[in-house]
């Protein structure tokens, strides 16, 4: 295993959460899986957690290692609300109340709250098991304002039940002996951009931000020394050959801007930046195990 590699298996041998985001696209939730199933065969078990209207987590991890869970707002009200109270049963008899139930969905910072609240929990009880609980979160913009929300209720309110879950809630995400951070990013201008602002605000917040993950590095399919080679096949070869060395070119220069944006992100950023090729797999399943295995070598 590799010095960024290494690095990925210490933050998974101690801690007991893994936030993961990025910008859309960049294959964060495939990134999620692989870290779970990887957690999994260092650890014994893990949990793949997501807070999702559309979860895919499932179809992703396919191992009976890895536990999928996803944080369902209406079904962690009366939980969040019993654990506050102490009293479960009249927990559950509140939030039958429509009224109620529609000022939490329509309230963000209640919503958000309730959330990492149950998140909390799930981390608390999975850690008694040592098993870790690996969570993907929104993409990055919406993420940051989600971890912030226990900051920005403990500003507002210093007594009371909401600011009883934003402490405990801050506690765990400070904490960076139980937490880390996982930047996912593509090795292309925007991408690099957004992460690099992602891991200095995550940073200024508290977070422990240790590892940047690039997805999807293209590797040029010459070496520098065989661009005459290229030349003359596309100068004798014919229309084929000539198309077939044009592609070669374009694809040895999208690598060279690719290898710029992971040096400039490297540069830019005091972390660990792990580097994953592209997979061409049929399957989102084997994409994530792929992945695991690019991981774990």
């Amino acid at each position: 295993m590799d010095g960024e590699n290494a690095h990925i298996a210490e933050l998974i041998d101690r801690r007991d959460l893994l936030l993961v985001t990025g910008k859309g696209g960049t294959g964060k939730s495939t990134v999620v899986a692989a870290l779970a199933l990887l957690s999994a065969r260092r650890r014994g078990r893990a949990v793949a957690a997501e807070v999702s209207a559309n979860p895919r987590l499932a179809g992703l991890v396919g191992n009976g290692t890895v536990r999928s869970v996803n944080i369902d707002l209406e079904k962690a009200v009366a939980p969040a609300l019993g654990r506050l109270t102490g009293m479960p049963a009249i927990a559950a008899a509140v939030v039958r109340n429509r009224a109620l139930l529609s000022f939490i969905r329509t309230s963000p910072a209640v919503r958000e709250m309730i959330l990492l609240d149950e998140l909390r929990d799930l981390v608390e009880r999975s850690a008694r098991e040592r098993t870790p609980v690996v969570l993907d979160l929104p993409a990055t913009g919406h993420a940051l304002s989600f971890l912030d929300t226990p900051r920005a209720v403990r500003r507002m309110l210093r007594v009371g039940p909401l600011a009883q879950i934003a402490r405990r809630a801050e506690e765990l995400l400070l904490d960076r002996n139980r937490t880390g951070l996982v930047a996912v990013a593509l090795p292309e201008e925007l991408p690099v951009n957004e992460t690099i602002e992602l891991v200095r605000r995550a940073r200024d917040m508290g977070l422990g931000s240790e590892v940047v993950v690039v997805n999807q590095v293209p590797v040029s399919p010459v070496h520098e020394g065989d661009h005459d080679l290229l030349d003359a096949v596309s100068e004798h070869g014919g229309l084929a050959l000539e198309r077939f060395a044009q592609t070669a070119r374009d694809e040895s220069r999208g690598a060279v801007r690719a290898r710029e944006q992971v040096e400039r992100l490297r540069a830019s950023l005091p972390v660990r930046v792990v580097e994953l090729p592209r997979y061409a797999a049929p399957e989102p399943a084997e994409c994530a195990r792929l992945v695991a295995e690019a991981l774990a070598t």
